[in-house]
């Protein structure tokens, strides 16, 4: 495996299918509570393998460390390494780091203060049907059904100096230099890559995105994350989409890393 080569890639609706999106022929590869939740495609399968033989695949998730631990990786997939809980996390063969946990210790503790702040103040607040600090790291908020997110994201802006970012209605407080671009800088200098492929799906990839040499997202992100990106065409299997650009690239003979 070459290793100078990195793949780094986010989990959800990027190389993981949901219950909600999925098709009859899609392999589930998480269980929660005994409900199937997670799935890939068998043609995403062999890709993610064929790549994870080549070079080094990384996923960055904000997934907590109990969430991405869920993950049944098919055969021949399992990376050797993963960031979890959006950069607070590296696990090597699904065991903690320690030096990694001991360069964010500080950047979370100077915060903390405020997390714990931000948890408390929206624990009982009725648009939020779950309020949460994850792996002591960052907190995030679920909203109802009947709540108006953009207002709470306004809400939650107003009243913070943490970063707060929001997908649909889930809303996350980061702290400043806890995401997936200060993770991916870090993973760098660690395995001292000199080329870096990215994927992801939303905003909250975008910071790793930026830093890759050729990234690969979901239509909408274009602007957001520059001349590096390639943009899923419509109709297509996103996940099966990238992984056939990455492998093409590692094929080519035209390519020499």
């Amino acid at each position: 495996m070459n290793e100078k080569i990195l793949f780094a890639s986010d989990l959800d609706n990027t190389l993981l299918v949901s219950h909600r999106c999925r098709q009859d022929a899609d392999i589930c590869v998480e269980l929660n509570q005994g409900k199937e939740q997670s799935f890939m495609t068998k043609r995403a399968i062999g890709l993610l393998k064929e790549i994870n033989r080549q070079i080094g695949f990384v996923p960055i998730t904000t997934r907590s460390l109990e969430q991405y631990r869920r993950i049944e990786w098919p055969e021949g997939c399992e990376p050797e390494m993963a960031v979890v809980a959006n950069g607070a996390i590296l696990l090597r063969r699904n065991e903690i780091d320690g030096k990694w946990s001991n360069q964010i210790k500080p950047v979370v503790d100077a915060v903390f203060y405020e997390l714990k702040s931000q948890y408390e103040r929206h624990l009982s607040l009725k648009d939020y049907i779950s309020c949460r600090i994850v792996d002591d790291s960052y907190v995030f908020l679920y909203c109802d059904e009947e709540a108006d997110v953009a207002a709470c994201v306004d809400e939650c802006r107003r009243h913070t100096t943490l970063k707060v970012e929001h997908l649909g209605r889930k809303i996350y407080f980061f702290p400043a230099g806890l995401g997936k671009g200060e993770a991916l800088i870090r993973l760098k200098e660690c395995l001292r890559s000199s080329y870096i492929y990215a994927a992801g799906d939303s905003p909250i990839d975008v910071s790793m995105l930026r830093i890759a040499d050729m990234a690969f997202a979901e239509n909408g992100l274009r602007e957001e994350v520059g001349t590096n990106c390639q943009v899923q065409p419509e109709g297509v299997c996103f996940s099966e989409w990238l992984l056939e650009k990455i492998l093409e690239r590692l094929n080519s003979s035209a390519l020499s890393f």
